[in-house]
């Protein structure tokens, strides 16, 4: 009987020293958690900040900058006469890289596909007269020309206060499992060392646990940042006034690292091949068709269509026409596209083989995105050739 009541104090003391450490692990984590769902309270105000300030900022999660981007390009209309459009890999596009008379935003988008890209121009050139330039990113690395289908309608109405987050029905349950899993602890521990170590921890607490957004702070060139998110908090993280990101939260790519990432993207399981030899190199000829459309209704306003390659990890474009596997498709896909260049009047970009331009492997923070350096010298020379959008016109 004493053995089983000992056996039970166990228990019973185990018990209690688990939910000791577990309850607040759970409770401060459950915490992080919900206020990086983001939705569209926190949406409006981070835009509400950066039109005021003109500092860096964004909106959780990172993983999905629509509502953020949409707030901020409804915003910023009245201000500007061009949009740049793509995904994550024009991101490193700023305005500094636009001559006098073309006031950019950058609306790129974490895995924005080139099917809602067109649907987003196209919602942009009906309701907005005073917009003249479109961006847009030809992105073949990642699939995009080759996907399947047609655009289809988009609605870019920025989001309204109130609207719930991506996430938010998610169940308790989960939501608290997830609070006590492995990564989840290992980074509260994390920010828990970093409070410590601050010149105020209790101020430091406060911030990162209690308020929803933080203090105001500035980043190394005097920038003012505040984040609305509890992750990678005063590094500057997210995206300046001309919506370009600032690409704080990666490290950019070693050069002694370039040949082993341009290998592992050559064999024919990578993404990259198997977005040239799955589709042949053809591009989606609807994609081509409404995009021919989009550029003669821009420049019926006086304006124009300018479109690009994205870069590419230097090498990495050239070893992909070397490859036996890749040559054929991509080599196609080049060449059709300089055919529907032509035919229609319009202007490419090529900037692939980003070392033609004098892109270095630190100016990327992997294959595909682009830090601005790289995007400076492409921009610069294209402009050097070109010396005004109206000679937006192909050879």
């Amino acid at each position: 009987m004493d053995a089983a009541r000992q056996q039970l104090t166990y228990v019973w003391i185990f018990a209690a020293v688990a939910a000791a450490v577990l309850l607040p692990v759970a409770g401060l984590n459950f915490a992080l958690g919900m206020r990086s769902l983001g939705g569209g309270d926190v949406a409006v105000r981070a835009s509400a900040w950066q039109q005021a300030t003109h500092g860096v900022t964004y909106s959780p999660p990172l993983s999905d900058s629509r509502p953020f981007k949409s707030a901020r390009l409804f915003d910023r209309l009245p201000e500007i006469n061009a949009v740049v459009f793509g995904s994550s890999s024009a991101m490193g596009i700023t305005q500094g890289m636009f001559p006098s008379g073309i006031a950019a935003y950058n609306f790129a988008q974490t895995g924005n596909r080139l099917l809602t890209v067109i649907s987003e121009a196209e919602f942009l050139q009906r309701r907005q007269p005073g917009l003249k330039w479109l961006v847009i990113p030809l992105d073949w690395a990642l699939g995009f020309l080759y996907e399947p289908g047609t655009p289809g309608p988009e609605n870019l109405a920025p989001p309204a206060a109130g609207t719930p987050a991506p996430g938010a029905e998610v169940p308790l349950a989960r939501r608290l499992a997830d609070a006590v899993s492995l990564p989840r602890v290992k980074n509260l521990f994390g920010i828990l060392a970093q409070i410590a170590r601050a010149p105020a921890p209790a101020r430091a607490f406060r911030e990162m646990f209690l308020q929803d957004e933080s203090n105001e702070y500035r980043c190394a060139d005097g920038t003012p940042a505040r984040d609305y998110d509890t992750i990678f908090r005063g590094t500057c993280t997210g995206f300046r006034y001309d919506g370009s990101a600032t690409f704080a939260n990666v490290e950019p790519v070693p050069a002694r690292r370039a040949d082993a990432l341009i290998a592992s993207a050559v064999v024919p399981s990578s993404k990259y091949s198997l977005a040239l030899t799955q589709s042949g190199g053809v591009p989606n000829p609807v994609i081509l068709e409404r995009l021919a459309v989009l550029a003669q209704e821009m420049k019926a306003r006086h304006g124009g269509a300018l479109f690009f390659l994205p870069p590419l990890l230097p090498g990495l474009e050239r070893a992909l026409l070397d490859a036996p596997h890749t040559r054929g498709p991509l080599m196609r896909t080049k060449q059709e596209l300089a055919q529907w260049a032509r035919a229609h009047g319009l202007v490419i970009i090529d900037a692939g083989q980003s070392e033609r331009y004098g892109c270095v492997a630190p100016e990327f923070v992997d294959e595909h995105h682009a830090l601005p350096a790289c995007y400076e010298r492409i921009f610069a020379r294209f402009w050097r050739e070109r010396p005004g959008p109206g000679l937006w016109r192909a050879q």
